[in-house]
């Protein structure tokens, strides 16, 4: 009777303990909000506009240089409100850029 109760005990924790998932965190809350059409030599690309972090160049938004493998906007209308990892690449353009290491849809 043991043998079959902890045979039982294991098959529940090993049914129930894959499904727990640490709730993951993300960086900052950021808003893709269209395409820099401008044609310039630091322009074109993707805005986007990080919350709480305003551009050292004064601009209203940063450029996206890299996304993640995977992620794509697909049919998309703008703005599209996201959460993301991210790095300035401070020599691309004085910091008008940033790689996406990490990004989900709100």
């Amino acid at each position: 009777m043991k043998h079959l109760a902890l045979f039982f005990l294991i098959a529940l924790l090993t049914i129930i303990f894959p499904s727990c998932k640490k709730e993951e965190t993300f960086m900052s809350n950021a808003t893709i909000t269209g395409f820099d059409l401008k044609m310039c030599a630091c322009c074109g690309g993707t805005k986007i506009i990080i919350d709480n972090l305003p551009n050292i160049n004064n601009d209203t938004y940063y450029l996206i240089g890299q996304l993640p493998v995977g992620f794509s906007l697909g049919n998309f209308q703008f703005p599209i409100a996201v959460k993301i990892n991210y790095k300035i690449t401070p020599t691309h353009c004085n910091g008008l850029y940033i790689d996406i290491t990490k990004i989900e849809r709100r």
